[in-house]
C-alpha cells in the first residue's frame, strides 16, 4: 500500500468515527442523567452520548460534533435554551402544562418538546427527528392546563357555602344539619339552590366542582 491510498484509508477511518452520532444530555438532576443514559444508551446503538448538569457546564465542556441536547430538568428556561441552541438542535424535554410556558421555548430556539407524560418510545422519535433536521413539537393547544378551583364563592351565598364545605367533606345532610345548628330541610333546601347555582347534576358534582376537580359531565 503506498502513502497515498494510507492516506485515503486513514480519512476513510476519521470520517466514520466522526460520524458516530452525538447526544448531550444536560439536566439538573444527576439521578435523571444517569437513568437517561443508560435506557438510550441501550436504544441508540453506536451513538456517544455525553451529559452536564447545567446549560453554562455543557456551554464550557462541549464536545464537537454533538447532534442533538436534550434539556430537561426542574428549571428549565428560555436562556437556556438560547444558550445551548447555538451549540446543536435543542430537544426539551418538559413537565410544563402552560401552553405560553412552552411557545416561550421555542421561541428561544428549541426545535422539539417531550412532555413527561410520553414514553422512551416518543423520546427517540424526537431525538431522530430534531437530528435529521425537522421539528417534534406537540399540539400546544392539546397540552393540558392545571385545574383550578371555580370562582364558587361569589355564586352562593355565606350559608350555602358552609353547607358546600361540609357536603366536599361527605357529610350527610343529619350531619350537616348538626354541625350547622340547622334543620335538615334547611339543609335540604340549601342544597338544592347550590346544585341550582353551580349548574351541576347533583351534591357529588359540586363538591367535585368545589374542589377544583371539573366532573366529566362539565368537561
Amino acid at each position: 500500500m503506498d502513502a497515498l491510498e494510507h492516506f485515503d484509508d486513514m480519512q476513510l477511518y476519521t470520517r466514520g468515527v466522526a460520524a458516530a452520532p452525538a447526544l448531550l444530555i444536560v439536566d439538573d438532576s444527576r439521578l435523571r442523567r444517569d437513568c437517561l443514559k443508560a435506557a438510550l444508551a441501550q436504544r441508540l446503538v453506536g451513538w456517544r452520548i455525553d451529559d452536564a448538569e447545567t446549560a453554562s457546564d455543557a456551554d464550557d465542556d462541549a464536545q464537537p460534533g454533538c447532534d442533538v441536547v436534550l434539556l430537561g430538568g426542574g428549571r428549565i428556561g428560555p436562556e437556556d435554551v438560547a444558550q445551548l441552541s447555538g451549540q446543536a438542535p435543542v430537544l426539551v424535554c418538559y413537565d410544563c402544562a402552560e401552553p405560553d410556558r412552552a411557545q416561550s421555548l421555542l421561541d428561544a430556539g428549541a426545535r422539539g418538546l417531550v412532555p413527561t407524560s410520553l414514553g422512551l418510545g416518543a423520546l427517540l422519535a424526537a431525538i431522530e427527528r430534531v437530528r435529521a433536521g425537522g421539528r417534534y413539537v406537540p399540539r400546544l393547544s392539546a397540552v393540558p392546563r392545571p385545574r383550578t378551583a371555580p370562582p364558587v364563592r361569589h355564586e352562593l351565598t355565606r350559608r350555602q357555602r358552609e353547607v358546600l364545605a361540609l357536603i366536599t367533606e361527605g357529610k350527610s345532610n343529619k350531619l350537616i344539619a348538626d354541625a350547622l345548628t340547622m334543620s335538615e330541610d334547611t339543609v335540604k333546601a340549601h342544597v338544592k339552590q347550590i346544585i341550582r347555582r353551580l349548574n351541576v347534576a347533583n351534591r357529588t358534582q359540586a363538591a367535585l366542582l368545589a374542589a377544583g376537580a371539573v366532573p366529566a359531565a362539565l368537561r
